[in-house]
């Protein structure tokens, strides 16, 4: 049992070293996310596929839970991100600036093509995540170690994200990745559907965070806190006027 877990775990780091190592070996500008949105899809629909290839019996187990209520979830998902994209561009202002000082942020530009690679990319991750969780399961560890070892590989694979990650970032990932360390074994072991609800817990992280910046640094929201602010006043001191004649 011992020699098998750790032919899969060999194997399974070993292709997560091909998938990310080819992934940098690629000239930077084809790694963007937006302008080359295409490339990076299919690079990761390709990693995936193999991932899939040497993980078939796992695959097999999630392949066989699939109904038309998770893909329906999945769907009504897409829609809802892909509204979010558009109301935020819509209804708030881009903040130029800030997404120029932190260009290699690609979710803070709330691009549409964004929401194609990094599917894909997610993609390529949650069957590394659900191949290494299924590995261990059965191997018989229990929902604790193996949130322990997640915790264990996903902070010591995300440490490099505190360097390269651009300032504050680089911590948000960090502390994402810890977080999920705890989430995703739950969700997956439990659920049936389980690793449909930690793909959309996946990308809801990069789309609520680009939302959320997008909310704080644009101008609507400072126009929005000033005209709350000065509307207070007046109903305070409307207030105020009401109880003056009342006291005397």
């Amino acid at each position: 049992m011992m020699e098998s877990l750790f032919y899969q775990l060999v194997l399974w780091t070993l292709l997560w070293f091909i998938g990310w190592g080819g992934w940098y070996l690629l000239p930077k500008n084809k790694r963007d996310y937006i302008n080359n949105y295409f490339i990076v899809s299919i690079y990761f629909l390709i990693i995936s596929f193999i991932l899939i290839y040497f993980f078939k019996g796992i695959m097999e187990q999630i392949y066989s839970k699939l109904s038309l209520v998770p893909i329906a979830i999945l769907i009504i998902f897409f829609i809802i991100n892909f509204l979010a994209f558009f109301i935020s561009n819509k209804v708030l202002r881009k903040p130029i600036e800030f997404i120029e000082k932190y260009s290699k942020v690609h979710y803070l530009k709330m691009d549409y093509r964004y929401l194609l690679s990094k599917s894909f990319e997610i993609f390529f991750q949650q069957i590394l995540i659900i191949s290494l969780i299924f590995i261990l399961y059965q191997q018989g560890l229990n929902l604790y170690w193996i949130t322990l070892i997640f915790i264990l590989l996903f902070g010591f694979a995300h440490i490099p994200m505190l360097k390269i990650g651009q300032g504050i970032f680089g911590k948000i990932i960090f502390a994402a990745s810890i977080f999920s360390s705890f989430l995703f074994p739950f969700l997956i072991l439990t659920f049936d559907y389980g690793f449909i609800y930690t793909y959309i817990l996946h990308w809801l992280f990069y789309t609520n965070t680009g939302i959320l910046f997008w909310i704080i640094k644009s101008k609507p929201a400072k126009e929005a806190r000033e005209i709350v602010e000065v509307e207070i006043k007046n109903i305070t001191g409307k207030i105020k006027e009401i109880q003056n004649p009342l006291n005397k």
